[in-house]
């Protein structure tokens, strides 16, 4: 069966970019063919300055139906129609020589490489503090253990509604999301940062920051910034085998060891659409900005992960693509106010200056929660670093 690729749902995203902002490489080449280990963002960067534009020069051949999938093997070509440019798949450009062989190929391209993101479509779970203050919990293991594994028994707290058969999650709290923008600092104060109280509470060696953070710079009410998400990892999956006050898991598959105070959370049934469109958002939320970056100290780099401070509730969805940009700092300027200059003291309001705002790179939301989102960084100049701001994607300056 012959495949080409586009999905007719890009037509709508296709009209919201005028064609005289599309900008080609200039050492794009005229056609390209789909190697095995392709993504949609690698072939869109052949050809496009800012390969998130795709959707809006891709063509359909109205001759081939459902036409959604490309495929390796497919040859892409670029053509103009009406002095405007467009990428298509047609049988009439397939290069003959060398030959593909196309039986041999597994499936379609991904738009991004999803062996990047899939730790983080399964994984992670991303609650609010008002979700986790009536969240099931470990209260011990089988025979008092410290730590409990697959085929062991352990008994959870606050599953009155729990029926014998129902597969659940054992999670463990990984990481708080604090909100250190300039926005938040002069209010946080109002917004205390707290764990929940009760006989759930997350066992103090399992909170982020340990007791000498907490004994020490976390007295500090400078560092209250306020907490908007809580990171939730997988240890193990489990199912009911006697409902209760407590009930008795029995411990399935898992990643980890189980332990008292972990969480019990439903099965996520999240599956994320191999084929998703890049595009910007009609409307930029204000005050966006990169909260933590995954598995790095310092910044973060091509197809690293990140989380940003939006959500489903700014209308974040799988594909929204931002710029990230690393905020200017405010500095003296001492080459023409030097400390203790008269210019300085005739111009005080000038004797600081704050440097603009420098692009670092580009990313990709692909697992959007309530408040907090997934991200994979695409590209860029610079390591991507917490609390770089987000802006439209199509900003380089």
């Amino acid at each position: 069966m012959k495949r080409v690729f586009i999905i007719l749902a890009i037509i709508a995203l296709a009209c919201a970019v005028q064609a005289s902002e599309i900008e080609l490489r200039e050492d794009h080449p005229r056609e390209y063919v789909v190697q095995p280990g392709d993504t949609l963002w690698d072939i869109a960067s052949r050809f496009l300055t800012r390969p998130w534009q795709w959707p809006a020069i891709w063509q359909a051949n109205p001759q081939i139906e459902n036409p959604h999938l490309i495929f390796p093997g497919d040859v892409i070509s670029l053509v103009f129609i009406g002095g405007e440019p467009r990428l298509m798949v047609d049988d009439s450009i397939r290069r003959l020589s060398p030959q593909v062989r196309r039986e041999a190929i597994d499936g379609p391209i991904t738009t991004l490489p999803l062996d990047a993101i899939e730790p983080f479509l399964r994984t992670p779970r991303v609650l609010g503090e008002d979700e986790i203050a009536d969240l099931p919990y470990i209260v011990a293991n089988h025979e008092q253990r410290a730590f409990a594994a697959a085929g062991d028994r352990t008994f959870a707290r606050g599953m009155a509604d729990a029926q014998v058969g129902d597969e659940v999650v054992v999670a463990r709290l990984a990481f708080q999301f604090v909100d250190r923008s300039e926005a938040v600092v002069g209010d946080r104060n109002m917004r205390r940062n707290r764990m929940r109280q009760g006989p759930a509470q997350v066992p103090t060696h399992e909170r982020p920051g340990s007791e000498i953070w907490q004994n020490t710079f976390g007295k500090l009410s400078v560092f209250d910034y306020p907490i908007i998400g809580y990171e939730f990892y997988e240890a193990a999956r489990a199912t009911v085998i006697q409902s209760g006050d407590p009930a008795i898991l029995q411990l399935g598959t898992g990643r980890r060891e189980v332990m008292a105070g972990d969480y019990v959370l439903p099965v996520d049934e999240f599956e994320l659409e191999a084929m998703f469109f890049p595009r910007a958002m009609d409307e930029m939320p204000d005050n966006g900005h990169i909260l933590s970056i995954t598995e790095a100290y310092y910044g973060s780099g091509h197809y690293q992960i990140v989380a940003i401070n939006l959500g489903t509730e700014d209308g974040i969805e799988p594909g929204h693509m931002f710029s990230a940009f690393r905020p200017g700092q405010t500095i003296r300027d001492n080459q023409r106010y030097p400390l203790m200059s008269r210019a300085a003291f005739e111009s005080p309001e000038r004797v600081h200056v704050t440097l603009p705002d420098e692009f670092a790179g580009q990313i990709m939301v692909f697992r959007p929660f309530e408040q907090i989102s997934y991200a994979i960084v695409l590209d860029g100049t610079d390591s991507i670093r917490i609390n770089d701001r987000l802006d439209h994607p199509d900003r380089r300056l």
